[in-house]
């Protein structure tokens, strides 16, 4: 059996200047978890998408865009659930005894846009939500995680809430994939 190959392609190669995605269902309850996605190659982070499926039932306070006057970035307490960005990333060196890390990012509102009497939300099935990763730990431009760290979504202590959710990420330049 043949070992896997890799390799470093040019900087402007198409691997390294497109976006890929990875895509989990979260199960339903507090501390419900997204599927898991093992890094095959040095990637970056770059946005988090959330689609509710079962809505939340907690409340928390959130800013509302397009709401109505007086309603900011502080916004009005809102049916909702809050998710959380896990990475578990070996500190160890190469050939040493596993060490591993967690670095947790977060936690994210999710709650829909849809403005009832007196300006409140409540987050529904169906509502999507983006959140944007940049900055979220490093300068350029997401989270940088290494080849073989994983990374996963957990949701807060809402006991009802599901959401599909959607990782963007792409191959960070020059990183070896396998050939």
């Amino acid at each position: 059996m043949a070992l896997a190959q890799t390799k470093s392609m040019a900087y402007d190669h198409p691997l390294y200047t497109s976006r890929d995605c990875f895509t989990s269902i979260m199960t339903a309850g507090s501390g419900g978890v997204s599927g898991k996605f093992v890094a095959h190659a040095n990637l970056l982070l770059t946005g988090l998408t959330t689609f509710t499926t079962v809505a939340g039932t907690s409340t928390y306070t959130t800013g509302l865009t397009g709401g109505p006057v007086g309603v900011g970035a502080a916004g009005p307490a809102v049916a909702a659930t809050q998710l959380s960005l896990i990475r578990i990333t070996n500190t160890a060196a190469p050939g040493a005894t596993v060490a591993l890390s967690t670095t947790t990012t977060g936690p994210f509102t999710v709650a829909g846009a849809f403005l009832g009497a007196g300006g409140t939300a409540t987050n529904q099935i169906g509502a999507s939500n983006q959140f944007n990763l940049a900055g979220a730990g490093t300068s350029t431009g997401g989270i940088a995680v290494n080849a073989g760290d994983q990374f996963y979504v957990v949701n807060g202590t809402d006991a009802t809430a599901v959401e599909l959710i959607n990782i963007d990420y792409q191959v960070l330049p020059g990183a070896n994939v396998v050939s």
